[in-house]
């Protein structure tokens, strides 16, 4: 892909479509379904050709917009509850989608009569993050609205959810997956598919594929992994997932200005200003791929960074920095970042 944006990105295919494989065959190892999710990458057409060309069956996504822009064939997982005025759109371009109040049920049925179509949903279930999700102790809610899916004439219980590490960093023991497993025991009698989907975690799970970790319960069987499989690292306590690729997403900015400026303390300091701020990504989740270079921080445009222990950059240079999740997502959400295929 041919660009004259000087700040880019590169995306390394063959790199991403190893993490996907490795992941799905961990995954396969353990008889859990992969959802690989894409909310990173904004519907990123390149990217999807990779997660299309892979063995994986779901697609999970956040945002409806991302599937309306999407071309595949793989199942689409709508993984954040929409509202009852996006209910025909989600029936029209999801496949299935996540749940939690009454009122999305009621639209959703409508809908998907409206289209003379079936939609399958899954009981979302809060387990302890406290963000989306009916709260797991809330059994007679639960089974409620169980009873309320299964008895629509177009909406089909297909499973339940829940999530990890999503706002208070909850993540999976022992103790809150069998209370997942138990919550899914009352879901049961009420769905409408013969294997029901027990989605019960995303990449902050991952360890409990990776090691001999008895916290995994058998019912689980999909996980939704989206960091992990873009950028190899685990965010239950950020760091590498070994295994996997790191370096599939390569942020290259140029250095505007160099100059050596005096200090509040009387020293001076080697200072570089880099074409990239934070109208265009999170500026604070990039890391210099040289060690040596520390970022000090930016504004909306511009980035300031320690050049004093690498005195061969000048004006032009190009630097390289690693992504985490959140620069990610931002820099795919904006129109200023470039892209090139590799």
């Amino acid at each position: 892909m041919q660009h004259t944006n000087p700040t880019y990105i590169t995306i390394n295919k063959n790199k991403l479509k190893y993490n996907i494989q490795h992941s799905f065959d961990l995954c396969k190892e353990k008889s859990i379904n992969l959802a690989v999710v894409s909310k990173s990458i904004c519907a990123d057409e390149e990217i999807i050709s990779v997660i299309n060309d892979s063995p994986v069956t779901t697609i999970a996504d956040s945002r409806i917009e991302n599937f309306m822009r999407m071309k595949t064939n793989k199942q689409r997982l709508l993984i954040r509850p929409a509202t009852p005025s996006e209910a025909d759109i989600v029936v029209t371009y999801s496949d299935i989608s996540f749940v939690t109040e009454e009122s999305d049920v009621i639209a959703l049925n409508k809908a998907a009569t409206q289209l003379n179509t079936t939609h399958d949903v899954l009981l979302m279930v809060d387990i302890g993050d406290l963000r989306d999700g009916v709260f797991y102790k809330d059994k007679d809610s639960i089974s409620k609205l169980a009873s309320l899916i299964h008895d629509c004439s177009n909406i089909k219980l297909a499973g339940i959810a829940t999530n990890y590490n999503c706002f208070l960093g909850y993540l999976p023991t022992r103790e809150n997956m069998l209370a997942f497993e138990e919550i899914y025991g009352i879901v049961l009698p009420y769905c409408d598919v013969d294997t029901p989907i027990v989605s019960g975690g995303n990449s902050s799970a991952i360890s409990l594929i990776t090691s001999t970790s008895d916290v995994l319960c058998a019912a689980v069987n999909q996980f939704r992994m989206g960091e992990a499989i873009m950028l190899g690292r685990d965010p239950a306590d950020d760091t590498f997932i070994p295994g996997y690729n790191y370096d599939v997403f390569t942020l290259h900015v140029p250095l505007i200005e160099v100059q050596t400026k005096p200090m509040a303390d009387g020293s001076n300091m080697r200072r570089g200003i880099l074409a990239i701020g934070k109208q265009d990504l999170q500026i604070e989740h990039i890391i210099p791929r040289d060690e040596r270079l520390k970022l000090l921080g930016g504004c909306s445009d511009e980035c300031v960074i320690d050049l004093s222990n690498a005195p061969e950059y000048k004006v032009g240079d190009s630097l390289e920095f690693d992504l985490e999740y959140g620069a990610l997502m931002t820099a795919f959400t904006n129109t200023y970042v470039a892209r090139e295929y590799i």
